[in-house]
């Protein structure tokens, strides 16, 4: 909103948003100054140019000496800011996501990483009730780097669960976070019905039905004052969080769906659990420095595989269709430009 930059620094730029559900909001894209790898990828795909000198662009690159105790006080100011509430959005789509905060930073991924902006949006759409299961690999060393994480949390101190599991078993390990979210969801339904009498019948009621997820945390907040004075129902009220429908992704790259992990994944989704695969397939093993993967196309030529690959690569999104109860979709950000 206008009035939250009435005290910005002079050099923190912004714009009034165009869009009609937006009218009278700023707009602000800034840049944490000490994070920025120098990669260079966003001026490179930036559309916007000046028309009398193509060469400048809405966003430039320029000497970080000149500008980082600047952008420093910037950044600070930027933080602060107040989050956008998702809940007063007319829809999610590729724009409005953006406006939502992501769960995911600063990680210590390559410069230019392509993987990277895929968890950064899943984190944006689910990352307030997410579980992750990560296949070893790129997504778990920049993902996991202890002491540091890049996953974080909101104002509201939720975030992304993580975890790392082996190449050759993260989809069973993925499915063991479903299977338990769904038993606990059950025991706390139990647990409900046990104080069903000091509980108002309108709110059991909408405990039990479907809800969305910020519905359903207003709803668990009633049912904690219901209840903050039974004594006996302090088990419920510390595991009624359960009752807010959890985001269930298994993360890995085309070493592990495409090869080691296969039968795992394809054993998964054909259970009809409710699940959700992110396969970050860049055609080839690229933690371990580019050997050929069943991801890699047909000739296709790896740093470790300079003579070509003979056969054709596997296709893992019809394969997975033929069960008839998979949706497949097929994304890739830089596809248009």
């Amino acid at each position: 909103p206008p009035e939250a930059m009435e005290n910005a620094p002079a050099s923190l730029h912004s714009l009034d948003v165009k869009s009609r559900d937006m009218r009278g909001q700023k707009y602000v894209l800034q840049v944490a100054p000490e994070d920025c790898t120098g990669c260079n990828l966003c001026v490179e795909v930036c559309p916007a140019k000046d028309r009398q000198n193509p060469e400048i662009k809405a966003i430039n690159m320029m000497s970080r000496l000149e500008h980082v105790e600047e952008e420093k006080i910037n950044y600070d100011f930027f933080l602060n800011l107040p989050e956008i509430d998702r809940s007063k959005l007319e829809r999610i789509d590729i724009r409005t996501s953006q406006l939502i905060t992501p769960l995911f930073e600063y990680s210590g991924a390559c410069s230019g990483c392509g993987e990277t902006p895929y968890i950064k949006l899943l984190t944006q759409l689910y990352g307030d009730r997410m579980l992750i299961a990560n296949a070893t690999g790129c997504s778990s060393i920049y993902g996991g780097n202890l002491p540091s994480t890049p996953y974080t949390t909101d104002a509201n101190g939720r975030g992304p669960a993580w975890a790392n599991s082996l190449f050759e078993d993260n989809a069973e390990f993925g499915l063991g976070f479903r299977l338990t979210v769904d038993q606990h969801r059950v025991r706390v339904l139990r647990l409900l019905d046990q104080f069903a009498d000091k509980i108002p019948a309108e709110l059991l009621t909408a405990l039990k039905s479907d809800a969305t997820p910020e519905v359903r945390r207003e709803q668990v907040a009633a049912l904690r004052q219901q209840l903050n004075d039974v004594a006996e129902a302090h088990e419920l009220l510390r595991d009624a969080d359960a009752l807010v429908e959890k985001s269930i992704w298994l993360i890995g790259g085309d070493g592990w769906a495409y090869d080691i992990g296969f039968g795992g994944l394809d054993h998964v989704l054909s259970l009809t659990e409710n699940v959700n695969i992110l396969v970050l397939d860049t055609q080839c093993y690229s933690n371990t420095g580019g050997q050929a993967s069943k991801a890699t196309p047909l000739g296709a030529v790896t740093k470790f595989g300079e003579h070509g690959k003979r056969k054709a690569r596997k296709d893992l999104g019809v394969s997975m269709m033929m069960y008839g109860h998979v949706y497949v979709a097929q994304i890739s950000l830089g596809a248009q430009l």
